[in-house]
């Protein structure tokens, strides 16, 4: 995984759908720490590390525009 800092993404369930959201805030040797965002209000709602190897299935964007894009697919 590269430059990962600042990414915005969503993980993905069992089935293949999207599951939470959130951003990168840092990356370190084999780590990714995030900020996870709210469905209902879009406010943070808490911060978790995780290994590289759980974020291997995530959704990735490009930018803020894709990730919301993306995600108001999901309620529709």
């Amino acid at each position: 995984m590269k430059s990962l800092k600042e990414k915005f993404f969503h993980t993905i369930d069992e089935d293949g759908k999207i599951d939470m959201q959130g951003v990168v805030l840092s990356r370190s040797p084999n780590r990714v720490t995030v900020q996870f965002f709210s469905w209902i209000t879009g406010f943070p709602n808490g911060e978790k590390t995780f290994t590289e190897l759980d974020a291997l299935n995530w959704r990735f964007y490009k930018t803020e525009g894709e990730w919301i894009n993306a995600g108001d697919k999901v309620f529709a």
